[in-house]
Formats: C-alpha cells, sequence, structure tokens
C-alpha cells in the first residue's frame, strides 16, 4: 500500500507531462501531491525536512547561476554572429560528406550542448547540416541524434542532482556515465551516417566513425577521470572537433577561415574553459573539496562571468550585454523554477522514505530490474524533456533499488543519468524545434559538398549539391516530425537495450 501511495507523485507528474502539461505546473502538481503524502502517509518531522532541504541550498544557487550564465552566453553569441562566423567556418573546413556529418553531430553538438544546455547544441547544428545539403527532416534527425553528452550539458548540472540525490560520488558518477556512454556514441554515429548518406555510403565511412567515436569517448572518460566532470563533453566535443579537421586538413588539404577570426569567434569558450582549469587546480592545491568556494570558482562562477566579458572578447561594435541580459533573464527563471521544483520534489521523495518504498517495490522483481532502468529513466527524460528533472524524480529511487538488490548504487544512478539524458533529447520540445529550425535554415549556397547521394527524407527532396550562386531559403515542404520522431526513438531504443545488458553484466 505504501509502495503505491509512494509513486503518485511520479505518477501524477509523468500522466500531466504526457498529456502537454507544462513541465512546471506538472511538477508544482507533483510537489503538492507529495506534500499532501508527507503530512498524512510519510510523516517527516519539520526538522528533518528542513534540515534536508538546507543541505541542498548550495546546489540549488550553483543551478541556478550556471542556468543563467549558459542561457545569457548563448544569447551574446547568437547576437554578435558569432555563432553564425562558427558555423561558416566549420562547414567550409571539410569537404568529405561523411566526416562533415561527424564533426556536426559528434563534434559540434557535444560542445555547444555540454557548454550551454538547453538544446543548444540542436540550433547550432541544424543550420550546418542544412549547410551540408541535407534535407530537412534528416537534418532535424541528425541534430537530435547528436545530443548524446547532455550528462555533461551547461556543465553538468543535471549529473549533480543525480549525484546528490543518489548519494554517489560526483567524479564516480561522471566516470561510469562515461563508460556507459561508449555505446551512445557508437550507435547514435553510425545511425546519423545511415540517415544522412544510406547504408552502403554510411558503411564507407566507417572508418570516420571509428575515429570520432574514440576520440570523444576517450577524451570524456579523461576528463572525467582527471581533471572533473563539468568539464567533460566540452573538451570532448572540442577534441573530436580538432581530429577531424586534422583528418580532413591531412586528406584534403582544405583551407578555412583565417585563423585570427576563428580564434576570435571562440574566445569566450576558451576563457571559460581556462577559467575552470585554473580554479580547479587552485582549490585542489589548497585542499578545498567542498563548501562555497567550489561553487564560485565552478561553473556557476565563470559561466556568468565569460558571458559578461564575451561582448569585450568578440569586439562587438554595439552595446548588446543589457538587450541579451534581459532576454535571458525572461527565459532562465522559468527554466530555474522548474528545476529547483523538480529538486524539491527530489529531496522530499528521498527523506521522508517514498523513494525506498517504491526501490523496496522494484526490487521484488529480483535482477530483471536491472534491464528495465534504462527505460525508467528514459521514460522521465522523454516526458520532462530535462535530464536535471527525470534525475530528481528517479535518481534517489534507482539508488535505492540497487541497494535491495545488492548492486552498485553508482553504477545504476549512471545508468539512470545516460538513459535519461538522451531520451531528452526526443521531447515533443526539442522534437518541434528540431522541425521548426530544419524548416527554417537555408540549404548550401556555397563552399562545402553536400552529401550528393543521401536518398530522399520526408519533409523535403533529396541532398543536392547547389550552385555557388543560388541559395535555397526555405524548406520545399514541411518537416514530417512523426517521421523525426520515430526514427530518433528507434534508435534510442537500441542504445536503452544495450545498456540493460550492460547494466546486467555490470555487477
Amino acid at each position: 500500500m505504501n509502495a503505491a501511495l509512494a509513486t503518485l507523485p511520479v505518477l501524477v507528474t509523468l500522466v500531466l507531462l504526457a498529456l502537454g502539461v507544462r513541465a512546471l505546473y506538472a511538477s508544482l502538481a507533483a510537489l503538492a501531491t507529495a506534500l499532501v503524502l508527507t503530512a498524512t502517509a510519510f510523516r517527516t518531522s519539520p526538522a528533518e525536512l528542513g534540515d534536508a532541504h538546507l543541505h541542498m541550498l548550495p546546489t540549488v544557487v550553483e543551478l541556478a547561476a550556471i542556468l543563467f550564465g549558459g542561457i545569457l552566453l548563448s544569447e551574446l553569441m547568437t547576437r554578435t554572429g558569432a555563432q553564425s562566423r562558427m558555423g561558416e567556418w566549420i562547414g567550409s573546413a571539410c569537404s568529405s560528406p561523411g566526416r562533415a556529418v561527424l564533426l556536426v553531430m559528434l563534434g559540434v553538438t557535444p560542445f555547444a550542448e555540454s557548454l550551454t544546455g538547453f538544446g543548444i547544441g540542436v540550433i547550432v547544428a541544424i543550420p550546418l547540416l542544412r549547410q551540408l545539403g541535407l534535407p530537412p527532416a534528416r537534418a532535424a534527425v541528425i541534430g537530435l541524434l547528436g545530443l548524446v553528452t547532455v550528462p555533461w550539458g551547461s556543465l553538468a548540472p543535471g549529473s549533480l542532482v543525480a549525484a546528490e540525490l543518489g548519494d554517489v560520488d560526483f567524479q564516480r558518477l561522471g566516470i561510469d556515465s562515461a563508460l556507459l556512454s561508449a555505446p551512445v556514441f557508437l550507435i547514435c554515429g553510425a545511425a546519423a551516417l545511415v540517415v544522412a548518406l544510406g547504408a552502403r555510403r554510411a558503411l564507407a565511412a566507417s572508418g570516420d566513425l571509428a575515429v570520432a567515436v574514440i576520440a570523444l569517448w576517450a577524451t570524456v572518460w579523461a576528463v572525467n577521470t582527471f581533471i572533473g566532470v563539468p568539464l567533460a563533453g566540452v573538451l570532448g566535443g572540442l577534441v573530436t572537433m580538432a581530429v577531424l579537421l586534422l583528418v580532413s586538413l591531412l586528406r584534403e588539404r582544405n583551407g578555412g577561415s583565417p585563423r585570427e577570426s576563428v580564434a576570435r569567434t571562440l574566445s569566450p569558450y576558451g576563457f571559460l574553459v581556462a577559467g575552470l582549469l585554473v580554479s580547479r587546480l587552485v582549490l585542489e592545491t589548497a585542499g578545498i573539496t567542498e563548501g562555497w568556494w567550489t561553487v564560485v570558482a565552478g561553473p556557476a562562477g565563470w559561466l556568468p562571468l565569460t558571458a559578461v566579458l564575451t561582448p569585450r572578447l568578440l569586439g562587438a561594435r554595439e552595446p548588446v550585454l543589457g538587450g541579451a541580459a534581459r532576454a535571458a533573464l525572461g527565459r532562465w527563471w522559468q527554466v530555474t523554477l522548474t528545476t529547483v521544483v523538480f529538486l524539491v520534489l527530489g529531496t522530499l521523495l528521498t527523506v521522508t522514505g517514498m523513494s525506498r518504498e517504491i526501490a523496496e517495490a522494484c526490487a521484488t522483481i529480483g535482477a530483471s530490474y536491472l534491464v528495465l532502468a534504462p527505460w525508467i529513466g528514459a521514460v522521465g527524460g522523454f516526458l520532462a524533456g530535462s535530464n536535471t528533472g527525470a534525475n530528481a524524480m528517479f535518481a534517489a529511487s534507482q539508488a535505492e533499488t540497487a541497494a535491495a538488490l545488492d548492486h552498485s548504487a553508482a553504477h545504476l544512478v549512471a545508468v539512470q543519468n545516460v538513459s535519461a539524458a538522451l531520451a531528452s533529447g526526443a521531447s515533443s520540445a526539442r522534437v518541434v524545434l528540431a522541425a521548426q529550425l530544419a524548416e527554417n535554415a537555408p540549404g548550401p549556397s556555397s563552399g562545402p559538398r553536400a552529401p550528393a547521394s543521401a536518398p530522399a527524407a520526408p519533409g523535403g527532396g533529396t541532398a543536392t549539391r547547389v550552385l555557388p550562386e543560388v541559395t535555397e531559403t526555405t524548406a520545399d515542404a514541411p518537416v514530417d516530425t512523426r517521421w523525426v520522431l520515430r526514427t530518433v526513438l528507434s534508435v534510442h531504443a537500441l542504445v536503452f537495450l544495450t545498456i540493460g545488458v550492460i547494466s546486467v553484466l555490470w555487477g
């Protein structure tokens, strides 16, 4: 009986989200349900509740600062034209169709998404894919499949929430999530090539796929292991881009944009990465591992600082910071409020024992639960559209279930983290965003060679090389969002099956 009652807040969230209710209202309804249960069936002292939420206060502040800094930086990069210049440079640097697709999908998208989050990787990637000559629907699919480093999106606040609520070490969770991401990178990368080029030409590009997957996975694992969790996706995307561009340079001898222009465009990212690395070194030297200094010296401090300095770093000729800050603030409060409510809900489920009741009920099915664990995380990610929200709902339950099954809590929370993160890329909001971007993004006008023999796709014609004088301004037909969603979910299903098998064997 208690287990059934304990699932009510989660069920309320999932049902409301499935019915199309906004995430904020769904989370508030679930929180209200949890509060009623706390006052009746799962009575907990106010002092205990207060202590638990006070313990989460640094995490809340850190999340809010990271979210605002990421949104503001993205807004500034758009207003100054830096994102557009970066896209033109990357699009012209690689003429091999398969390598160009992988450069965007496993390099640009992970880099942008890991740095700022909120689907920014899709916003950056899809125009690039259209410039390569891909039909709109296929560009939308590949843009969504590129969201493979969401556990480190926005410099990893979602993973931080999973670690806090699952009571596992943050770095350990990052390492385990990196290990589990190997099949994610490989399966999604292979699927992107098939979608873009067709099976035969995708097979011919398997060498480039192997290079890209190894570069991304090895870097993400190494950064989590030796540097820290937040920068793993950012550096993974950077290294992957660098490796593929080097391969392209050696094989194709292509030119690119002037180095000075490229360096200036990327200077905010370089400043942010350098600041985070130096801060981590200083903290380690001083022996500081927790407390407010770690918050200030981490992404929560450096992202807003980088955003404030971005106009100067880019040499903006017109004042853009004020307008960008106002626009960012309008988007930030809604995202942050929703995230905080989910976090409070997750904390409440944990401290009142509701998560434990859910876990004990799940544990009754035995080791078979390990196969289902990725799908539970995926349901949360798909419906909430947020790794942070899904982890707030399920991370504690996954950890409790692991303990009941005598399984590693860190491993199962990592399964939750990776599965929820990947599935969030197929949420309705992400799919609609990708479809709109693909429909409105212009096709190739010059420079990079299009994947000329890519097969036809719903929502657009075949990808053909466009003459330099011709610019395609819009798609020929609306993108079939149902085809996009089915394609992405089919690829994700294969990933979840693989992760389920791995979780059983992992032990």
